[in-house]
């Protein structure tokens, strides 16, 4: 295991909005985006599965099995939700309309708490009393995996955005980070007894983690960069999901919902069409300006903008960023007075190795750990 020094940044302004749960000490806590375009969400003491639509209107399903608190929960690839039952030593399934079906884990007291889906196309969830990590594919068919960090209370795992996946270790304060291939990565928090229990990845382009014992939220970069903010009324962060409307939700064990409204500091001027597919192995000069929430251009010489990534936005394919000879030396964009008519920024991008699609070029700005992203199109 590499343990890493982190950093801390300045935050972002966020907004929260708060939902009142209709079953009285119900102690919310897993919460997804689901296919249907609602907010899903676990009720532990209350033995239901609940569904907030964005403008919150809630409706509960009883779990068949009594007393199996559910607790993680996450949208399957087969259009499904999926859910773990702590208790109950299962794991469920629940059709955007209600029907649940349950599928008991070979290994008894597992404790099964966050659930995610994988890259492979099945269901992957920590078992937080025996230190394993389990598979069930979309028929019911459960794999279970030892992992080395028995003590450190693994009970979240998410997908990340940069193809590995990503859980918090509710004893030991800390971020992991696990390839396909097994190898781990582990980032301290600043702050100690923060009790980590879900994490998700946020449509930023960033990890984001509850912190029920210091009622704050967290977020980190896939760099390893780390910001905490406080919850306004406190009550136990509990569960964190990136939501259908753009924003990220997370449940409050003294019976909240609650949404985030990410702002970044900037908006994109671009100065090319976005809508013009080039063929692949040609040479885009992606130029734009940072411009301010009234279209005014905010860029200077002393703002670097920093390529990062590729993305393919119709399957989510990613790979790394190309230049197109030295004309970007570390991946920053080439900042140009002559952009516009108060000056921009421009990578000559390669698209060497791109298949005919639509993709993005995802970028940071200096001061902003937002995840900003230029259109461009291959054929």
């Amino acid at each position: 295991m590499v343990l890493l020094a982190t950093a801390v940044v300045c935050p972002a302004q966020v907004t929260f909005t708060e939902y009142p749960i209709p079953t009285g000490g119900s102690n919310t806590y897993g919460i997804t985006g689901g296919p249907d375009g609602n907010v899903w969400f676990t009720e532990v003491n209350a033995n239901k599965i609940g569904r907030i639509t964005t403008a919150g209107m809630i409706t509960e399903f009883l779990v068949p099995t009594g007393s199996a608190q559910p607790a993680g929960i996450t949208t399957g690839p087969d259009g499904n939700l999926w859910f773990t039952e702590a208790n109950g030593n299962k794991i469920g399934t629940i059709t955007p309309t209600g029907a649940i079906t349950e599928f008991p884990i070979p290994t008894g007291g597992s404790v099964p708490s966050q659930i995610t889906a994988g890259p492979d196309g099945n269901l992957w969830f920590a078992e937080n009393g025996v230190g394993n990590i389990g598979r069930i594919t979309t028929t019911g068919i459960i794999t279970e995996f030892p992992i080395p960090t028995v003590h450190g209370g693994a009970v979240a795992i998410t997908k990340g955005p940069d193809g590995n996946l990503w859980f918090a270790e509710y004893f030991d304060d800390k971020i992991g980070r696990i390839t396909t291939a097994g190898a781990v990565t582990a980032y301290p928090l600043p702050t100690s007894g923060t009790s980590i229990n879900g994490i998700t990845t946020g449509p930023d382009g960033n990890l984001w983690f509850a912190e029920y014992g210091t009622d704050k939220i967290g977020r980190i970069t896939t760099t390893g960069i780390i910001t905490e903010y406080s919850v306004p009324s406190g009550g136990g962060p509990v569960e964190i999901t990136a939501g259908p409307d753009g924003n990220l939700w997370f449940t409050v064990q003294v019976g909240k919902i609650v949404k985030i409204t990410i702002t970044p500091l900037y908006s994109l001027c671009l100065l090319y069409d976005s809508t013009k597919a080039v063929k692949s192995g040609s040479t885009i000069p992606i130029k734009l300006q940072l411009c301010d929430s009234n279209g005014h251009d905010s860029s200077s010489p002393s703002i670097t903008a920093h390529a990062i990534s590729i993305t393919q936005t119709s399957n989510s394919i990613s790979g790394p960023v190309q230049d197109s000879g030295n004309a970007n030396p570390d991946n920053d964009f080439r900042f140009d007075a002559t952009l516009g008519s108060t000056g921009g920024y421009i990578f000559n991008l390669s698209t060497k190795g791109l298949v005919t699609g639509t993709y993005n070029l995802n970028f940071t700005v200096t001061g902003d750990t937002f995840v900003y992203a230029a259109p461009f199109q291959v054929k």
